[in-house]
This record gives structure tokens, C-alpha cells and sequence, in this order.
């Protein structure tokens, strides 16, 4: 009879194990100095990058979508185009939006491995990835990041930094 309590605790710690040994799919940002964040992502999954533009202080978003096993930058939108935005011949097309603003479509862009020198707390470079947003400018302002979609053990991912 004290068989079935044993046998209950190892069949416990044994799906806790393959829980933790399970791979999952996710986006790695790798930030210098403070390490990586992890953020479970699917095919399909939506990843914004939302900025203040250091020069006209103009909000802009970018969206990135998660395909083929890796990031794809598929539009930006933005009140207007300033410094350093706009239309790049062949690359996507630009629509007007509500307000007078501009959104530049149909990008189908990798950005795997993209490089992102994260502004100053005034820039408030935020990922936002399944309702989870993380301002990388109070994280680890000026640092280098790098973003990657990886399958790793989900036991590799609990040690990521938490962005609150």
C-alpha cells in the first residue's frame, strides 16, 4: 500500500523532468551586460518594436512576425517619415493611415540576428511580444542587443532576465 505514493512522487518528478527538457520556440533577445530576455513565440506570433524618433519625437512601431523559424520585419508605421524613415524602392509600399500618418507594408524583411543599439530612456525602445511589453531603454539603456528566434530545453529559458 505505500507503493502509490512513491509511485505518484516519481511520476511527478519524472514529468517535471520532461517539462523542463521540453523544447520550446522563442524569441531570444540577447542584451549586452544584462543577458537574455526570453519570450515564447509561435508561427504567426507578432512582435512590436515601439520608439519615441530621437530627432522629430515622433512615436513609431515597427511589427516583426515570427515565420520559418525566424523574424521577419513586415511593416512600420509612423505619424510621417523623418530622419531615417521612409520608402525604400522595393521594399514593401507605403499606405496612408487614419490622421494623416504613413505605414510602409508588406515589408517581408529577415531581421533575424537584427542588431539594435537600444536607446536612452527617452527613446523608450519597447518590445512588445504576447501582451508582454519591455521597455529596453530603462533595462539597459545604450546597450547592443540581438534578437533570434531559437528552440531551446524550456529549462534553458527560466534563467533568462526578467523585464518588468
Amino acid at each position: 500500500m505505500n507503493r502509490a505514493p512513491a509511485a505518484l512522487v516519481a511520476l511527478g518528478v519524472l514529468l517535471l523532468f520532461v517539462w523542463l527538457a521540453w523544447p520550446v520556440t522563442v524569441l531570444q533577445v540577447g542584451v549586452e551586460g544584462v543577458g537574455p530576455l526570453f519570450f515564447a513565440v509561435r508561427k504567426g506570433t507578432a512582435v512590436e518594436l515601439d520608439w519615441v524618433h530621437s530627432v522629430s519625437a515622433i512615436p513609431v512601431r515597427e511589427v516583426f512576425r515570427v515565420a520559418d523559424g525566424a523574424l521577419w520585419l513586415e511593416e512600420t508605421h509612423n505619424p510621417w517619415f523623418a530622419a531615417g524613415l521612409g520608402e525604400i524602392a522595393g521594399r514593401g509600399r507605403t499606405v496612408a493611415e487614419a490622421g494623416h500618418a504613413v505605414a510602409i507594408v508588406d515589408i517581408h524583411e529577415s531581421a533575424e540576428g537584427m542588431a539594435l543599439r537600444i536607446g536612452s530612456p527617452e527613446i523608450h525602445h519597447t518590445l512588445v511580444v504576447g501582451g508582454r511589453r519591455c521597455d529596453l531603454s530603462r533595462l539597459a539603456p545604450h546597450a547592443r542587443a540581438v534578437f533570434e528566434v531559437v528552440t531551446l530545453p524550456r529549462v534553458y529559458t527560466l534563467r533568462g532576465v526578467r523585464c518588468e
